[in-house]
């Protein structure tokens, strides 16, 4: 019997939120061009990699449902980085966390700001709920500062199942 190999959903998740944060550029409306985007690194960038994403998934959790399925929710946290260069280090962090919203809800087929939101992962999740940011600012040999953006991608999924 030949087994069969599946990706789990939360890395299929993660795989679209990545691409959409890919949309990030200058020439598709943003505030600024992604150079880097990691997932799940403790050093993810440094100072010649800024602007950078790096995704965080945390704890998913699962609550049944009728007909043998559950009600997931995956948190993800988006951090995003850059030089703060002449503007304050808050009003960068708002211009990156507004990026970052704005990408989560387009398609990668219609990732410009003006383009119409899909904000269901193309129909792979229920909703993606945004929760917030935090700013975050760090010394180095030039001063970096971001946000810390936090979303819940909700999902339904079979009972007992990662796929």
């Amino acid at each position: 019997m030949v087994a069969i190999l599946t990706t789990p959903i939360a890395t299929t998740i993660l795989d679209e939120i990545e691409a959409r944060m890919a949309s990030i550029t200058i020439s598709n409306g943003y505030n600024t061009d992604v150079k880097k985007i990691t997932r799940g690194q403790m050093e993810p960038f440094k100072g010649y990699d800024l602007p950078a994403i790096n995704i965080w998934p945390s704890n998913l959790t699962a609550s049944p449902m009728a007909y043998d399925q559950e009600k997931r929710t995956l948190p993800v946290f988006i951090e995003i980085h850059d030089l703060t260069r002449d503007e304050p280090f808050s009003t960068v962090a708002e211009k990156l966390a507004s990026d970052v919203v704005i990408a989560i809800n387009r398609a990668t087929t219609a990732g410009t700001v003006s383009d119409v939101v899909s904000a269901d992962l193309g129909e792979m999740v229920e909703e993606v709920v945004f929760r917030g940011y935090d700013y975050e600012i760090g010394q180095g040999q030039k001063p970096f500062c971001g946000a810390l953006v936090r979303f819940e991608v909700v999902h339904i999924a079979d009972k007992n199942s990662l796929t």
